[in-house]
């Protein structure tokens, strides 16, 4: 009875150590990033990826750190971030969290402070690389001045806030940036809104409209914007 149990503990640990050695043995096709703050001398080795939303949309900035492994490239950084999405022709960034831009504006990436094109993401990363993601104006290879945007927040109708980069245009009023979104649904008189994102507020519910965290009048529709204005769209129980 004795040897028994002594065979059958012998062979658990046995089983035990197998199953170690198999997890410590396994490889990933791509690494996870961390969140973390690092300095250069601390982690010299490792792959530094950075989404600058500047002072517009800072919900979405955040630097996120790779170990270095061989064969990692920048289209797998991007994609490994968990808020990177890509086009469905995986040719440009579509959005980065729950930020999207108007079709005047563009995810741009660079490579060591130089623009990295998206026909070069799938070219291999080095050690102590640093990857930066931000805001630019189309088929340009500038950074868009944050006193050159506006900002639409929507707050209701889905679980996170969604956020609408817009360039600013003189004399763009409240409405010209509802309208310009393409997800803002206006009555027949387009003096109230109807729905945002394809959903229309429940009885007890309706969309109230911010400017720089102000409540907008019925009449504001028509009121002119400044730089870096950001107007919020919220859902709220009558």
């Amino acid at each position: 009875m004795h040897k028994r149990w002594r065979w059958l503990v012998g062979w658990m640990a046995g089983i035990a150590i197998i199953v170690t050695a198999c997890a410590q043995g396994q490889i990933t096709d791509q690494p996870a990033p961390a969140e973390a703050q690092r300095t250069d001398k601390e982690q010299p080795h490792d792959i530094t990826l950075t989404i600058d939303g500047g002072t517009f949309i800072p919900d979405v900035t955040r630097s996120l750190h790779y170990d270095y492994m061989a064969g990692l490239t920048a289209r797998h950084a991007l994609e490994s971030s968990g808020i990177v999405r890509f086009t469905e022709d995986q040719s440009a960034i579509q959005s980065v969290g729950e930020v999207s831009l108007d079709s005047t504006l563009e995810w741009g990436t660079q490579l060591n402070d130089k623009e990295l094109d998206p026909s070069d993401w799938d070219h291999e990363l080095k050690i102590g690389d640093k990857l930066l993601v931000y805001v630019k104006t189309v088929d340009s290879f500038e950074a868009i001045p944050q006193q050159a945007s506006l900002l639409l927040i929507i707050d209701g109708g889905s679980p996170k806030k969604k956020y609408y980069v817009n360039k600013y245009d003189d004399n763009t009023t409240v409405r010209d940036l509802l309208k310009r979104s393409g997800i803002v649904q206006f009555s027949p008189t387009n003096k109230s809104i109807v729905s945002v994102g394809g959903y229309t507020p429940q009885e007890n519910e309706h969309w109230i409209l911010k400017v720089n965290g102000k409540k907008l009048l019925d009449t504001g529709l028509d009121m002119r914007l400044k730089p870096q204005d950001n107007v919020e769209i919220v859902l709220k129980q009558k």
